[in-house]
């Protein structure tokens, strides 16, 4: 049985070689990273799941991806993030990880910095509302 750890390294694999560019262009992939646990373990600690984020160029195909990056990994336990439209925290999240597919070069470093840019920017909405719930 695969780990998280294991998926995760041969997804990286898979990037390397060229494999997974494939897979995303014909899902029409805009980028795709890796991110959470498995993306950066912690000491002691044991990745459970696979966090991938992705972004598309057109209509998404979620369930064609998730399908072909479980037969990458071997891996049954993605954890797929679709970070279009998604809020400023899971996008930066996301966001912080390594990337693994990118549709032209330097996208992933500008989505990244507009992630982080908007999560640091509607901080103080954030705690706005905290503050509301704690009156």
């Amino acid at each position: 049985m695969t780990s998280a750890a294991e998926a995760a390294w041969r997804l990286v694999a898979a990037a390397d070689a060229g494999e997974l560019d494939e897979v995303c262009r014909a899902r029409g992939v805009r980028l795709l990273g890796l991110f959470g646990s498995a993306a950066r373990p912690a000491e002691g600690a044991v990745p459970h799941d696979v966090d991938v984020a992705v972004s598309w160029l057109a209509a998404p195909d979620v369930l064609g991806l998730l399908d072909d990056l479980v037969r990458l990994t071997q891996f049954d336990g993605i954890d797929l993030a679709v970070i279009d439209g998604a809020g400023p925290v899971l996008r930066a999240e996301a966001m912080v990880g390594r990337p693994l597919y990118e549709s032209e070069p330097g996208l992933y470093a500008t989505t990244q910095m507009a992630a982080l840019a908007e999560r640091r920017d509607t901080q103080w909405l954030r705690d706005l509302d905290l503050e509301a719930l704690r009156e």
